[in-house]
Order: C-alpha cells, then sequence, then structure tokens
C-alpha cells in the first residue's frame, strides 16, 4: 500500500497544476506569489515536495481559487485508501 502522506502531496500538487492551467499561469507566475523558483513550483505539482499551509492559502486567495476543493482532493484520497 502507497504511503497516504505522497498520495495527499500527488493530489494537492495536481489539483494545483489543474487550476493553474485553467487560470492560465505559468509555474513562473505561481512562484512570483510565493517567492520561490519555478522548479519548486514544479515539485508540488508532482508531489515531490509538501506545499505550506499558508503558501496554499497565499495562491488562493491571489488567484481566487476555491480552498476548499483541496479539501475535496485530500477526502477522495482518503476514501480510495480505505477501499
Amino acid at each position: 500500500m502507497k504511503n497516504p502522506r505522497n498520495l495527499k502531496n500527488n493530489k494537492i500538487g495536481e489539483h494545483i497544476k489543474r487550476l493553474r492551467k485553467k487560470s492560465k499561469l505559468t509555474q513562473s507566475n505561481v512562484a512570483d506569489v510565493l517567492g520561490v523558483s519555478f522548479q519548486q513550483i514544479q515539485k508540488f505539482e508532482r508531489g515531490e515536495n509538501r506545499i505550506f499551509a499558508h503558501q496554499l492559502f497565499e495562491i488562493c486567495d491571489e488567484f481566487q481559487w476555491d480552498i476548499n476543493e483541496f479539501r475535496a482532493s485530500e477526502l477522495s484520497v482518503l476514501a480510495s485508501n480505505s477501499q
């Protein structure tokens, strides 16, 4: 069984990428808001590095993304693990 923490990181990263593309933003656009490199955004999107809660809130506020969608992503991971 895969590590649930890694699955959560992957789901959150996938969701960041999906919202970023839907908003027609580059990884550099998101990185500029957080004060990190675009490579760090790549790592978030691939689930290699965890994004801090304050960073997630910051990009959601800046780009008017619904933070609750990330919770829904997490719940779908937990549901798939329990099966």
